[in-house]
């Protein structure tokens, strides 16, 4: 795509929506790109129509030129980089792992902003995975990028406490404000000479992998405050689910129970009426107050059992995952 030069020195890379508040900010500072790079189209939605990507539709939108790169092995992709000889790659939930070619493009640093205080949380779906551990704190970190995945030296980092009741959408939207923050920070405080890369602690280290559509089956065997925990984690994807009957339910919403409604296996329902639906787990119970059938809309508990009766005593639990 023929596009005109802005001199700002940085590339931006980024994809879905955590990465458009840190592009609005590089738009609106100093750094406004050079280039965005972003993610082929892809199907989306249930009529799977090609869509480009959020970062994509935001950085036209600001009038910034953006190629699009599936992979660094297309014939030309770093060579269009190299090109540009930018100061700064700045890469925000890009999707892409980059080869140690690209890492050697920028004159002054490789910068990305990763959701989570690192060394903790290295992979794709930190915010998912500090809910679904019941973290109650985690953050943002700016760092250099390293071959190895998210184990590069430290520039900055910013904690925030995670609200008891914040499901995963909700804190990335957070989290991606924050972020944008801090990389504004972090690339004036480079020039400024005012901070130096640190080296990650080798203890701590843990693990975000990729989520897959399955991780969102709910486990009743798990105490209350776990089975909680993962229905805010998996929401909205991959979406948390369990099965009545054989049919799939996605739970959207819920609480850790304390009123008493008696006991049963894990995954018998309590309790079904306009205050929820109460649910026995390994200890305790939670209780479900937004909850969606398959090709239905989402609906608060009340309103669902009038569509749906569930009966106090039958059970939540495993079918054939989808």
């Amino acid at each position: 795509m023929e596009t005109a030069r802005t001199n700002s020195g940085v590339i931006f890379f980024g994809s879905p929506d955590f990465a458009i508040p840190s592009l609005k900010a590089l738009s609106a500072s100093e750094y406004r790109p050079d280039l965005v790079v972003t993610q082929p189209d892809r199907p989306a939605g249930r009529g799977k129509k090609t869509t480009p990507t959020p970062v994509r539709l935001a950085a036209e939108e600001l009038g910034l030129p953006v190629t699009i790169i599936g992979s660094f092995k297309e014939r030309g992709a770093l060579g269009a980089i190299e090109e540009l000889g930018p100061a700064y790659l700045v890469v925000v939930a890009f999707g892409i792992i980059f080869p140690a070619r690209a890492l050697r493009i920028a004159s002054k640093a490789n910068i990305n902003l990763h959701a989570s205080l690192l060394p903790a949380y290295r992979g794709a779906s930190p915010i998912n995975a500090a809910i679904v551990n019941g973290e109650r704190n985690t953050g943002v970190t700016t760092m250099e990028m390293a071959e190895e995945l998210d184990a590069g030296p430290i520039y900055l980092q910013r904690s925030t406490p995670i609200d008891p009741a914040e499901n995963a959408g909700e804190l990335s939207e957070r989290l991606s404000v924050e972020g944008a923050e801090l990389l504004i920070e972090t690339l004036r405080g480079l020039d400024g000479g005012k901070i130096e890369p640190r080296e990650q602690p080798e203890e701590g280290v843990s693990r975000a992998p990729r989520l897959k559509k399955a991780d969102g089956y709910i486990d009743w065997h798990a105490d209350a405050a776990a089975v909680h925990n993962h229905i805010r984690g998996m929401n909205p994807w991959p979406g948390s689910f369990t099965y009545h009957g054989g049919n799939y339910l996605r739970v959207l919403v819920s609480e850790e129970y304390g009123g008493d409604s008696g006991t049963g296996p894990p995954g018998t329902v309590l309790r079904a009426d306009s205050g929820g639906i109460v649910v026995s787990c390994g200890g305790g119970a939670v209780r479900v107050t937004r909850i969606q059938a398959a090709g239905r809309k989402a609906l608060g508990a009340e309103e669902f059992l009038n569509g749906y009766p569930i009966e106090i005593g039958e059970s939540f639990g495993r079918e054939d995952v989808r």
